[in-house]
């Protein structure tokens, strides 16, 4: 009697093992799957920009949406210049801008840190608005309510801003 209960309780122990094995496969399968057009969307980004400003550095890579979706690549060109190339998904039309030429996206942190005190910041992306550069920042209040604001990429101008949804 002891071997039989003993055989079906390793026989339980073992069905439990690999369903919770099969169900981490599941969800880093799925994780992958749905990570999968970000990163596609991502490497066509930075061979753009590569071709068209001649990055040499990677530095960040942002995805803007609004009306229309932006992906950003920022980095140095050969010649030094520390730039964000902007990338339109429909059309893929490019706009290159000078990091020192508007605010970079350690400045935007700072700004909003300093104005709203946020709980956190949830995402940051450079993206064209009206046809000007922006900041698109969405971040939790100190309420755990989100906000998000439009920041002008050239003089740091609040463009929208929608508090407490």
């Amino acid at each position: 009697m002891k071997r039989s209960r003993q055989s079906r309780f390793g026989w339980r122990k073992l069905l439990i093992s690999l369903g919770v094995i099969l169900a981490l496969y599941g969800s880093w399968y799925y994780y992958h799957q749905t990570q999968a057009p970000l990163t596609v969307a991502k490497d066509e980004a930075y061979a753009l920009a590569d071709k068209y400003e001649h990055l040499k550095t990677h530095t960040a890579f942002y995805r803007y949406n609004r009306q229309e979706t932006y992906f950003t690549v920022a980095g140095e060109n050969q010649r030094g210049q520390k730039v964000y190339v902007l990338i339109a998904k429909q059309g893929g039309k490019i706009n290159i801008y000078s990091q020192d030429k508007g605010l970079t996206a350690q400045e935007v942190q700072s700004f909003v840190k300093a104005r709203y005190r946020p709980k956190k910041i949830l995402n940051l992306a450079l993206g064209l608005y009206k046809k000007q550069p922006v900041w698109e920042v969405s971040y939790l209040n100190s309420k755990n309510q989100l906000c998000y604001d439009l920041i002008a990429f050239k003089n740091g101008r609040i463009v929208k801003s929608i508090q407490n949804l």
